[in-house]
């Protein structure tokens, strides 16, 4: 009998060992993961929003207004980065249109896990991303 408690409290030992070593893998971040969410939301986000055509408004000052309001809802997108704020932050004033990619000059990553994972989710949205940037004054 006194094995079987020794086997018995060994092996609960070796359990919580595990459960242990698990939950603080869990406790870990995956960078690369957390930015390609971030950079999928920023494509979603951008793609919810539909740029006026101008052969549908009658005249130019309602075409206008259209695209203000267009511009004006693209514009909240990168607001979806605050809650990444520890990994990467929007900072429009850094744009640099002669940068290697001036699409993402505007981002000051702090991690480079993130930043690859970030490039991967706007990987499929670049286009209507670098129409966020020119929008928004960019060349």
């Amino acid at each position: 009998m006194n094995v079987i408690k020794k086997v018995l409290v060994m092996l609960f030992a070796a359990i919580m060992a595990v459960v242990v070593v698990s939950c603080k893998d869990e406790d870990k971040v995956d960078f690369t993961a957390e930015g390609e969410k971030a950079g999928t939301e920023m494509c979603d986000c951008v793609a919810s929003f539909t740029a006026p055509n101008p052969a549908d408004f009658q005249d130019q000052e309602s075409f206008q207004a259209a695209f203000t309001e267009y511009a004006t809802n693209l514009g909240t997108c990168p607001g979806l980065l605050s809650k990444y704020q520890d990994y990467v932050l929007f900072v429009y004033e850094n744009y640099n249109p002669e940068a290697e990619n001036p699409l993402y000059s505007v981002f000051t990553f702090k991690n480079p896990e993130f930043e690859a994972g970030f490039k991967a989710g706007t990987g499929d949205c670049m286009t209507t991303f670098a129409t966020l940037f020119a929008l928004m004054g960019g060349q």
